[in-house]
């Protein structure tokens, strides 16, 4: 459990003609160990964001006494001052008037032009939350208290001070968050998952077999395929039927036809977010799958904020009907549309599970030969994200393929290779090696078998770092060394079926 104590102190003086607000935060992380954490008083200074806006940032913004008066009286708090409250979030929508938050696992939704709100998606009702003042948005608190269960006080003289406690127990939440944590620890300790990648065929469910210490699977099979949220979907009945009587979690995957344009469109206006949302929702309940995999990828970094309040009011809704939120993810750093459009942190508070497509480290177009994914490349990476990311929730992905690199002089430049590479399976590694006598060499670095040599058929140079039981072994020592959830390999029907149990017996699973 967390618990979490704000305390708002607003100071009411003419000095440069503002307001000042102090806030005390005092919180206490309930982790494997529970420790204490000192007082720590921080002076906010938030930057204005369309209508939500700091009083200080502007003296066109400046309340009179009336008005201050008036926000006293009702209780009210300038929303910018509860940025930074644990899976609390805010989005207003300047284009359609309507305001949405989300506290843990409810969502409130406003819309202005009727000032009516909707709880959790239930009927309209009169707006009592959120009042436009003075080009601000401004939140009851009475209304905080009835809607979320929050509780807290306000001290009159000398300052006008207001304590919220965001860990009150009984409420539809906590029974909500019961249910989630009971689903989560129904899962094993370590969890091993893979993905089942549907294109153009469906799967031969005929050709499946049993896939020793595998746990949850995830068929992409649901595309966003435009502005409208319209999906399209490669849901097979009989696979269904199979991953059940194998007990294995179905976690189906959603993309967003990785369309920066399009998603862009959809995650910065409110009510698109919302009908996406409810069609997710409807589609995975009434499947009655355990979860859903986000793999939303390609996206503008200038949307990277709203894709952690879209993400926040799915995994609200998902949580609502007893589903498990995962989603995809590279590690930070790389390319704006790539890597820097995840808010790790912030879409780490609210998922259950963060899966990180920890592969490609040298990609299918990347000017030099190497591994997808050599063992310093990972150790470095997630020495950084279990600094953003609880470890409990971080899942690596893992790779069942790899390159083969040629490399022949270039036909433009001096004295420079050219680099071209095709992408193979374990199986077609197996052939390789079978139909000759390489002289196999071991990466340090890479924790991986190497092999290279000059192909006669077109003089190229041909350079391989192998993905093998010795290499994935090494790679799932650093789910022991980071303590995460498990392992997602991509994908399924790339692998030697042997390799099932060497993951199993490295990974040290517990039934």
């Amino acid at each position: 459990m967390r618990k979490l104590w704000i305390t708002i102190i607003v100071i009411v003086g003419v000095l440069s003609g503002g307001i000042f607000f102090l806030l005390n935060i005092t919180s206490e992380d309930i982790s494997e160990v529970e420790s204490e954490v000192d007082d720590i008083v921080v002076v906010i200074e938030p930057e204005p964001e369309i209508i939500i806006k700091s009083i200080t940032s502007s003296s066109s913004l400046e309340l009179s006494d009336e008005e201050r008066i008036y926000i006293e009286e009702d209780a009210l708090i300038l929303l910018s001052y509860l940025d930074g409250v644990y899976r609390l979030v805010y989005d207003y929508d300047i284009n359609t008037n309507s305001f949405v938050m989300v506290y843990e696992d409810q969502i409130v939704r406003v819309d202005f032009n009727s000032n009516t709100m909707t709880v959790n998606g239930g009927e309209p009702l009169e707006n009592s939350l959120i009042v436009k003042k003075v080009d601000a948005l401004y939140v009851a608190l009475d209304q905080l208290k009835e809607l979320f269960n929050m509780d807290y006080f306000i001290m009159e003289d000398p300052f006008y001070q207001l304590t919220v406690d965001f860990n009150s127990d009984g409420s539809e939440t906590y029974i909500l968050k019961e249910i989630i944590k009971e689903k989560t620890e129904s899962l094993p300790e370590t969890i091993t998952m893979t993905w089942e990648a549907v294109y153009s065929r469906k799967t031969d469910v005929s050709s499946l077999y049993s896939m020793q210490g595998l746990d949850v699977i995830s068929p992409v099979w649901y595309e966003v395929t435009d502005a409208t949220g319209r999906l399209s979907s490669k849901k097979q009945d009989d696979y269904i039927e199979w991953a059940r009587a194998e007990n294995l979690e179905l976690w189906p995957a959603v993309t967003n036809s990785f369309d920066p344009d399009m998603t862009s469109v959809i995650l910065n206006d409110s009510k698109l977010r919302q009908t996406l949302i409810e069609k997710l929702v409807d589609l995975y309940s009434s499947n009655g799958f355990d979860g859903i995999n986000i793999d939303f990828e390609n996206i503008y970094k200038k949307d990277k904020n709203k894709l952690s309040q879209f993400i926040a009011e799915l995994t609200a809704s998902f949580h609502q009907r007893g589903m498990l939120v995962s989603i995809d993810v590279t590690f930070p750093g790389g390319s704006d549309n790539w890597s820097k459009c995840y808010d790790h942190q912030t879409l780490g508070q609210w998922v259950d599970y963060m899966v990180v497509m920890s592969y490609d480290e040298h990609w299918g177009s990347s000017p030099i030969s190497g591994s997808v994914a050599s063992l310093n490349w990972l150790d470095k990476n997630f020495e950084v994200l279990t600094q953003m990311v609880d470890s409990d929730k971080l899942i690596m992905g893992i790779p069942f393929y790899m390159r083969v690199w040629f490399e022949r002089p270039h036909k433009e430049e001096v004295n420079k290779m050219k680099v071209t590479s095709d992408a193979i399976t374990m199986h077609k590694m197996e052939n390789i090696l079978a139909s000759n006598d390489y002289n196999i060499l071991w990466d340090e670095n890479a924790a991986q078998n190497y092999i290279s040599f000059i192909d006669p058929e077109d003089n190229a140079v041909k350079k391989i770092w192998i993905e093998d039981a010795e290499s994935l072994q090494h790679k799932i020592s650093i789910v022991h060394k980071y303590k995460l959830k498990g392992i997602a390999a991509w994908r399924r029907g790339y692998e030697l079926e042997s390799i099932w149990n060497v993951l199993e017996d490295a990974l040290e699973k517990s039934e």
